[in-house]
């Protein structure tokens, strides 16, 4: 179906990651950086997905990344 929403596969695997990795977040680091990369050239392009948070001005966080 075409009408998937944006970053959906990346969402996807994360998920599927996290549940075979006892949801030790640091097992999907990879998967984790490809769903961030994703979501924010989405953002960066105007773009918006229910897979990816909205991102939200942030006086301490003026580059919009995060760790």
């Amino acid at each position: 179906m075409s009408d998937k929403p944006a970053c959906q596969d990346e969402a996807c695997q994360l998920q599927d990651c996290l549940w075979k990795n006892d949801f030790q977040e640091a097992r999907c680091k990879r998967t984790l950086q490809a769903l961030e990369k994703c979501c924010n050239e989405l953002l960066d392009n105007g773009g918006s997905s229910r897979c990816c948070p909205s991102r939200k001005s942030n006086k301490n966080n003026t580059t919009g990344q995060s760790k």
